[in-house]
């Protein structure tokens, strides 16, 4: 869904060209998100190869030295809440699942810890969510939310993932947003843009609108189209993260 593509003729040119804009900012945001993730990845592959190469097996102990990359990416991420790397089974021989993530917590840096056993009803099953299954079957990033922090039932936040890979996939690293933070980051930058702006998720539910009439969290009627009677144009923000931003006619 390409802006130039999807914006009809007329009065809607001038929001074509302020929709490529706003496109830019948006994805020039999610290469920062992403980038936390992306590290934790590489050093992930850089660990495993290294014992690998010393004739060793890949433990769990050797995840625990991603602490120092993670509070580095952090450090560049004030509004990350959280980040860090979740194996996919087989790559651990001393366990099938395993969560290396730290949170930010009111003393520094807390690791997050969840319920993995898969024979408990409240097992946090990773394999089953949708950003994991993107990354192993489909090897592509993800967005996942706005949505209720299963670990934290007071934290609205959004996810956003990677896959890891290394001639086989290795599982799947990831960073968390809280929507407050999020959302006062893409306001910024959709302020200014002379129209109504609207982040649409691919449930058709509302990641951010510089405008009252949209509600972060809620769901659109369906996605938005040009000329369908509100928006004047709408483009996807691409990056594997399902977003359509829309533009609509100041109310």
């Amino acid at each position: 869904m390409g802006p130039e593509a999807q914006a009809p003729h007329g009065a809607a040119g001038s929001a074509t060209a302020v929709l490529e804009r706003l496109l830019a900012r948006v994805r020039g945001l999610l290469d920062e998100v992403f980038a936390g993730p992306e590290a934790v990845a590489a050093e992930v592959v850089r660990r495993r190869r290294a014992v690998v190469a010393a004739g060793g097996a890949f433990r769990a102990a050797d995840l625990a030295g991603l602490k120092p990359v993670i509070a580095e990416q952090l450090a560049a991420q004030p509004t990350a809440d959280g980040l860090g790397f979740l194996a996919a089974p087989g790559l651990l021989p001393d366990r099938e699942r395993h969560i290396e993530w730290w949170q930010r917590g009111g003393s520094g840096l807390v690791p997050l810890r969840l319920n993995l056993d898969p024979t408990t009803v409240d097992v946090y099953d990773y394999f089953e969510m949708e950003w994991y299954v993107a990354a192993r079957d489909h090897g592509r990033r993800a967005v996942f939310g706005p949505y209720v922090d299963y670990s934290a039932a007071d934290s609205y936040i959004c996810t956003f993932t990677v896959p890891v890979a290394d001639t086989a996939f290795l599982g799947v690293a990831g960073t968390d947003l809280r929507m407050g933070d999020l959302e006062s980051r893409l306001l910024g930058l959709l302020r200014g843009a002379g129209h109504d702006a609207v982040l649409v998720g691919p449930e058709r539910r509302v990641v951010a609108a510089n405008s009252p009439r949209w509600l972060v969290g809620s769901r659109l009627p369906g996605m938005p189209q040009p000329g369908d009677g509100v928006f004047l144009a709408a483009g996807d923000v691409g990056l594997d993260s399902g977003w359509v931003l829309a533009l609509a006619a100041r109310e």
